[in-house]
């Protein structure tokens, strides 16, 4: 049995950056990665671990339904992070900017807003995590593959539910390998009738490490939805080069 108010804090945007619903430009992450941070020692990360998954993400369910907060997502202090500095950059490229001219204050004021597929954070997605911190007893959900599966029952719908209502122009989902959830969350229970697939190069000297995929459909005719490699990472966006070529063709594709 699912724990109070799971259910109303799963169908709400748990789990996001925040940013501007307004937005022309939303963009999908999978979940919160909660990486380790530099200054820490194992010891202290396991620490911090147990403390969000025995007190912090209870409270936070307990709490109910969500509400992110609304800021520029692009605030110098988040740019520090590789993930927000690519996503800069390729919001650069979509305003028809080179990307290497791309800087703290130009992107200042850039309305975005973020969100993630799931709501729960993970250092790594191993289903063994579950067990480990207790996650059943947490959420009342047995595994972590239940919990992915409730998400795409309940938690999906929610969120294209949002998408509908607020008509960006754009999502870009961060992640090719999950292709088929970025398209049910943004999607919904609508038909797609075609999902294009295409090849990027970024690099015509080296064509073989710089190709990546690019995927796109309409999930409405307002909002065109775009999944990406991950903006940064041996297999991802990994150089200018790539995230130029990426910015220009969803550009052409989505009509800014």
């Amino acid at each position: 049995m699912l724990v109070e108010n799971f259910k109303e804090w799963a169908c709400s945007f748990s789990g996001c950056d925040g940013g501007d619903a307004d937005s022309p430009v939303w963009t999908c992450g999978i979940e919160w990665g909660y990486s380790k941070g530099r200054q820490a020692t194992e010891e202290e990360y396991q620490a911090i671990l147990r403390k969000y998954y025995s007190e912090e993400l209870p409270d936070e369910i307990a709490r109910g339904a969500f509400e992110p907060e609304k800021y520029h997502y692009f605030e110098k202090e988040r740019l520090r992070f590789r993930y927000v500095r690519q996503m800069s950059k390729l919001y650069g490229a979509l305003n028809g900017m080179n990307v290497e001219n791309v800087d703290d204050d130009s992107c200042r004021e850039w309305k975005l807003f973020h969100m993630n597929l799931y709501p729960i954070a993970f250092p790594y997605e191993a289903d063994s995590l579950w067990d480990e911190y207790k996650l059943a007893d947490v959420t009342g959900l047995e595994s972590k593959q239940i919990y992915r599966t409730w998400c795409l029952l309940r938690r999906f719908p929610w969120i294209s539910e949002q998408v509908r209502k607020n008509k960006p122009k754009l999502v870009i989902g961060t992640g090719v390998g999950y292709l088929t959830d970025f398209i049910v969350c943004c999607g919904g229970s609508g038909i797609v009738d075609c999902i294009h697939m295409e090849t990027i190069v970024g690099s015509k000297e080296n064509p073989v490490t710089s190709t990546r995929t690019l995927y796109w459909t309409k999930v409405s005719e307002e909002t065109t939805l775009a999944v990406i490699p991950f903006p940064s990472g041996r297999y991802g966006l990994n150089s200018n080069a790539l995230v130029q070529k990426f910015g220009d063709r969803i550009r052409e594709i989505a009509g800014f």
